[in-house]
Formats: C-alpha cells, structure tokens, sequence
C-alpha cells in the first residue's frame, strides 16, 4: 500500500486559487525499494515497486496539465498548478484521507517560518523542504503573489505502503495509494504511463535553483485505512484518462 502526501498519494498540498507565480518542489521520505529492472507491468504490479508507480502517475498527471516546473516560468506555473493537484488527486488509485488548511502567523523571518511549518504539521522535513523553496531573489515584481508547491512521497522502511502530499500555502491534502487499484490495472498502467525513478520524479517537479531532497529515513508517518475500497467499476479508472 502507496500513501502519497500532497505536500508523497503521494503526502503532499493543493493550490491555491489566485497565485500569480509558483515555485516547486518535491521530496520522497523512506526506502524506495523499486527494482528498476522490472518490467513495467511489474512496477504497478508489484507492491514493493509502487513508489515509482506513484512518481509515474504524478509525472503524468502534470504533463497532462502542462505543469512542468523544471523547464516553465513561476508565472506559468501559476495558471496551471490547479489543474495538476485536480487531476492527480482525483486518480482513482489516490485515495484521500485528510485535508487541513492552516493560517500561519509570520513574522517575515525564514527560521520563524520553518518553525511555524514544522509546528503545525510535526514535520521537520518537510518544513525545511518548504523552507528552501523560499526565492532568494525575485526579479520580476510583477509577481506580487507566490505559492509554494510541495510534492512529498513517503514509503517507510521495512512497509509497501505508499502515501502522498499536496502542499501549497499550508492547504495539506493527503492521499493513499490503493495498491489493490494499481495490480488490478497493471497492463493497463503499464502501456498509459510513461516509468519514471523516484529521482527523475524529484528532478521534473523541481523549479530551477531549488534544492533536490531525496530522505533516505523512516520519519513520517502514514496515515491509512484499514478496508481498502475496490473499483469494481473499471469505467472509473478508464474516464480518468479522457
């Protein structure tokens, strides 16, 4: 089982509706356990390869909405950060678990902002992964509103179960990755989705200047149910691609 964090659903954040420029990020938290040699139909089949099933489908979700950080503008970014976090998170293998929506109180100063993050989501690392999506510089100040967009990917050590995160502005959504849902449709997944590794994942969310985290390290905690819903329903996985 995959829990990704819409902040790694992935365990990462959803967008905002009114930013006119973006930066982003993206970190996985565990042990990426993925056997790259496999075929693959066996990246979505086997359990144990699910954290590059969940980066294929997130890198995916993106194209779709020509949301690509590393190569566009903060401004661009911003009209379609939306559409990606809509696509992702209504993937029929994401389930969502939690969304939360903190205001934070800063005082303009980055350790106090670090710590605030941290505070509010008991989360060091990702904390510091916000912290360093931060623009040092900003040479268009046109862009008088900026969001920052965090994809987090989480697989603890010695588990199959993969989570993520969608993060932006501290609107937290979290989703499980329904392993049942990937070996299902594994042929399928495996002739839609394009295979990425964990770290060309990492790469392709990263704005330019942002540093790249990859965690190697149990931290995190995942949040799962215990009855995993089955699509019986195969048209529920076949309209997502439309």
């Amino acid at each position: 089982m995959l829990l990704i964090k819409t902040v790694a659903l992935l365990c990462s954040a959803t967008a905002t509706m009114a930013a006119t420029a973006v930066v982003s990020g993206a970190i996985f938290v565990g042990k990426d356990t993925t056997e790259y040699n496999d075929s693959p139909v066996d990246i979505f089949r086997n359990p144990e390869n699910h954290a590059a099933a969940a980066a294929s489908i997130l890198v995916y979700s993106a194209n779709s909405a020509n949301f690509h950080p590393a190569s566009q503008e903060p401004k661009a970014l911003g009209q379609n950060l939306i559409q990606f976090v809509t696509k992702a998170s209504t993937f029929p293998g994401f389930l969502s678990t939690t969304i939360r929506d903190d205001i934070l109180a800063l005082n303009g100063s980055l350790t106090q902002f670090e710590k605030v993050i941290r505070e509010k989501l008991n989360d060091p690392l990702v904390a510091r992964a916000f912290r360093d999506l931060v623009p040092g510089y900003i040479n268009d100040h046109s862009l008088t509103e900026w969001d920052l967009s965090l994809v987090v990917v989480t697989k603890p050590e010695n588990s199959n179960t993969v989570t993520v995160k969608f993060t932006a502005r501290l609107i937290v959504s979290d989703h499980q990755v329904l392993a049942n849902v990937l070996i299902v449709n594994a042929e399928r997944f495996a002739t839609s989705f394009p295979v990425y590794k964990v770290r060309d994942f990492i790469d392709f969310f990263a704005s330019p200047k942002v540093p790249l985290e990859s965690k190697e390290t149990q931290h995190g905690s995942t949040s799962c149910t215990k009855n995993q819903p089955i699509f019986k329903d195969r048209q529920t996985v076949m309209s997502w691609f439309l």
